[in-house]
């Protein structure tokens, strides 16, 4: 059996949709408006199938078990299908089609949790912005000031995930290289875990679009790589060419110093005014927790070979092919990129044991002998 919705863009209507009542899966879509909905106009039955099932938070989340306890669902989709779809990154939802809900009725931005004056769907209960949020580690919006706040959760290998995201941020406002990154503080949660904590860079006003929804939005010339392809979408959609290959070129320089193994394309994108569909420029960089070798254990610093077989979760599966991409390696400088004394010292401040930290360091030293070779014109397939 189905339910069936309608799927909002705002208070537009882009697509009717039919829920599997048994296990939530997206099992019919007719797109009405292409132009406003998902994949930048691109969208049919297959894509949107794959965009419902990326929607939901992921159900191999540890703390996923117990959101769904709480909520009475039984799979992370069917949680999603509660919360009507909604997000903190963009105005998509979808509207049960007994139902007369407005935009203004569900608009996370403007009702907090708990208010039930408005949400008269679903027994009057509020909806759950956390329905929709992505990834693997510990996380949940805090709605309690004016800006929505994202909350990462970090308990494994001495909570280094969360530390990962502050130097980030600190090699970013080194670089002072005008490219947009989301700038992270961290602390001692209560439950001794560090917590990443991040202002929200969507809005009612500013949505974010995947780079997976971007690429995957029209068909990819055999003779263009996914990266090339990425560009020449976002060109066709008004972004200046050159802007967007100068992110790109700093995104990947930035990822290989710090090791980044998860950049993957829902990892970054581009931002869009929902009123006009306008795209807006980049995403600023975010999410770059699995970094600086968090799951590696042991004591004896990573050597460049070994640093360089490391398998990464992006447009390629090895750093040393992602840095074919890049046009102007100048766009990221080393003389402003923090040593491994700093490192070592950063990492030691938030509580991890000396013998961690030197470790960290001393693959990051390594690392960034391998990028001052790579800068400088020498071949680095050499530690392949």
């Amino acid at each position: 059996m189905n339910d069936n919705y309608i799927l909002m863009h705002r208070d537009v209507p882009c697509a009717v949709i039919a829920i599997d009542r048994d296990n939530s899966a997206l099992r019919e879509v007719k797109i009405i408006r292409k132009d406003i909905a998902p994949f930048l106009g691109g969208a049919d039955e297959r894509r949107m199938k794959k965009w419902w099932e990326q929607r939901a938070v992921p159900g191999s989340r540890k703390d996923i078990a117990r959101m769904l306890k709480n909520a009475g669902c039984t799979t992370n989709r069917e949680y999603l299908a509660k919360n009507l779809a909604l997000s903190l990154e963009d105005t998509y939802w979808i509207c049960p089609v007994e139902t007369e809900l407005r935009w203004e009725d569900v608009n996370l931005f403007h009702n907090e949790p708990g208010d039930t004056e408005v949400l008269s769907f679903h027994n009057g209960s509020s909806y759950d912005p956390n329905a929709s949020l992505g990834g693997e580690m510990d996380k949940y919006w805090d709605l309690a000031g004016e800006t929505p706040v994202l909350v990462k959760k970090a308990y494994e290998n001495f909570g280094q995930q969360s530390i990962n995201e502050a130097f980030a941020s600190l090699i970013h406002r080194k670089q002072k290289a005008d490219i947009p990154y989301a700038g992270y503080e961290v602390m001692r949660g209560e439950d001794n875990a560090l917590i990443a904590r991040c202002a929200a860079f969507t809005s009612e006003n500013v949505e974010f679009v995947s780079a997976y929804e971007v690429i995957h939005s029209a068909k990819r010339r055999k003779d263009r790589s996914q990266v090339d392809h990425y560009i020449d979408v976002c060109e066709e959609h008004g972004l200046s060419r050159s802007e967007m290959q100068r992110y790109m070129d700093y995104l990947i320089l930035s990822d290989f110093v710090i090791s980044n193994t998860d950049e993957h394309l829902r990892n970054f994108g581009v931002l869009r005014d929902p009123k006009t569909m306008e795209l807006l420029g980049p995403a600023p960089i975010f999410d770059s927790g699995n970094s600086m070798f968090w799951d590696v254990l042991r004591v004896k610093p990573l050597g460049k070979k070994e640093l360089m077989a490391r398998k990464i979760n992006s447009i390629n599966t090895k750093e040393g092919r992602m840095l074919e991409h890049v046009r102007n390696r100048d766009v990221l400088d080393p003389m402003n990129l923090p040593g491994p004394a700093e490192v070592e010292e950063l990492y030691a401040s938030y509580g991890l044991p000396e013998e961690r930290a030197a470790f960290i360091a001393g693959s990051y030293a390594c690392k960034l002998s391998i990028f001052d070779e790579y800068i400088s014109g020498k071949d680095i397939s050499i530690y392949r």
